[in-house]
């Protein structure tokens, strides 16, 4: 059977959308999380909770890479969070390593207030960074990270409002 192909064209957007990030929303990853349907996706059922980290601004960006093979007949989205944590600190340390240390599920908010969710099916897991002091006094001090996911979709996007979702902001 041939895939069928539906297009209604796309008319020249409004300039009313800027980039970066200002939130990330993190949590264990469990495959049943979600409910996916149309781009979108829903909690799957009651007390999902995820931790906010705020991202220091003009520095955190989510890319999605096309990833396909003619020859192999296959397309996959390769979802790439890079996010900076400002100032070094004992405590985030000890945090910072368990989370690179799991499979994720990241809901990200960028400055338009659009949520997308990350690794829906597959998790999300680290893939580099860095912890540094910086060199000079205005230099970054902390934590440079790059979680990845491979999804058979772009990031769907999330309601914020879900009555079954907790999103915890970070002290």
């Amino acid at each position: 059977m041939a895939c069928s192909i539906t297009i209604n064209g796309r008319a020249f957007p409004c300039k009313d959308k800027i980039g970066g990030i200002k939130r990330v929303w993190i949590k264990q990853f469990a495959s049943d999380d979600w409910v996916q349907t149309d781009g979108e996706v829903a909690a799957n059922g009651a007390g999902i909770e995820l931790y906010g980290f705020e991202i220091t601004k003009n520095n955190g960006s989510l890319q999605q890479t096309v990833n396909a093979s003619v020859e192999n007949g296959t397309v996959f989205y390769s979802q790439v969070l890079e996010m900076s944590l400002p100032n070094l600190t004992e405590g985030d340390n000890q945090e910072i390593k368990e989370l690179l240390s799991s499979r994720l599920t990241v809901l990200v908010q960028d400055v338009n207030d659009n949520y997308l969710a990350m690794g829906v099916t597959t998790g999300v897991e680290a893939t580099g960074g860095t912890i540094g002091t910086g060199t000079a006094k205005g230099d970054f001090n902390g934590y440079q990270i790059q979680l990845t996911a491979e999804e058979s979709t772009p990031a769907p996007f999330a309601d914020p409002t879900d009555t079954n979702l907790t999103l915890t902001a970070g002290s």
